[in-house]
């Protein structure tokens, strides 16, 4: 309820194309569903194919906006940099919990990020010197103890794999044997067809045929689960934030497409659409401070927001 509410703006019209990551595809929908009814005369188009494919969008002004499921790349910021003199605008729209998923029925109390690294990535940056291809391998017994583990996840365009990448392969590359989908829905399905599949995925895909698996950052710390508590107090160790970059040359008046797309993604109303899609609003006072800036044409939008170093 502190969450500042949107208020209806007059003669907002325009075209706007949001790119970028397909995890929030579905959020960007609600957003522009809900703006649609608001303003007939705004024309928005959401491409979710991955977040790879935002900064070149943004970085040749095919896109206004885009959609990441990670933080922009130092090297992609100077790229952007270069080109225009300043760097784009990066505005942490949702928190989101990076879930690992296995079938229902899978036994599994949980993994360290080490088990982790040990099943997904080829190098084992993370020290564990054994390689996790069986669910023996975690002391499961019965039908689990013959069984090989089928691995899921997504594929290059994706910020989540990225992200994935970055947190538990320490920047190293995944099994050849991992099978990349295209969406993060296309890794939940995966689980459920088969028991002895592992995927990750957004928690927001979660359904009740997978769990999300708990997780401990080491051997020796407790196993965390995907909550909102968690994800807001970072103890969930595949925290994450969900963003939205824009083109706002300083002091700029921004298109009152863009501008009304992002307040209203800050806004009690846009935040009721990240919980609709399974995310998790940022806390309130850090939204307020973002559609108060938002508010000021001259302002800008960026505010400090804890997140991990970037790469």
């Amino acid at each position: 309820p502190a969450i500042q509410p949107y208020a209806k703006a007059v003669g907002i019209s325009g075209a706007l194309t949001v790119a970028g990551s397909e995890t929030m595809k579905g959020l960007s929908h609600r957003w522009e569903s809900k703006l649609r009814e608001l303003y007939p005369g705004m024309v928005i188009q959401i491409q979710g194919i991955g977040s790879e494919t935002g900064p070149p969008a943004l970085l040749d002004g095919k896109a206004q906006i885009v959609a990441m499921s990670r933080q922009m790349t130092r090297k992609e910021i100077e790229d952007f940099t270069k080109q225009y003199g300043y760097e784009p605008t990066e505005v942490p729209v949702a928190a989101d919990a990076l879930a690992v998923f296995v079938h229902r029925d899978n036994p599994l109390a949980g993994m360290t990020l080490a088990e982790l690294d040990a099943t997904f990535c080829k190098e084992h940056r993370r020290g564990l010197n054994e390689d996790r291809i069986s669910w023996s391998s975690f002391g499961l017994s019965g039908e689990w103890s013959e069984a090989a583990i089928t691995l899921l996840g997504r594929n290059k365009t994706s910020g989540t794999s990225t992200f994935f990448r970055e947190q538990v392969c320490g920047n190293g590359d995944f099994k050849d044997k991992m099978k990349a989908e295209a969406g993060s829905a296309s890794v939940v399905v995966g689980v459920k067809k088969d028991r002895y599949a592992i995927g990750f995925s957004g928690i927001g895909y979660r359904t009740s045929f997978v769990k999300p698996i708990p997780l401990a950052v080491a051997k020796d710390k407790p196993l965390i689960e995907p909550t909102f508590e968690t994800v807001t107090d970072g103890s969930y160790p595949l925290r994450r934030y969900l963003y939205l970059y824009i083109n706002k040359a300083p002091k700029a008046v921004m298109p009152t497409a863009v501008t009304e797309f992002v307040k209203f993604a800050v806004s009690q109303e846009g935040q009721h659409a990240v919980i609709e899609e399974g995310f998790f609003p940022l806390p309130t006072a850090q939204l307020n401070s973002l559609f108060a800036a938002w508010s000021q044409p001259f302002q800008a939008a960026t505010v400090a927001h804890p997140i991990p170093a970037r790469d």
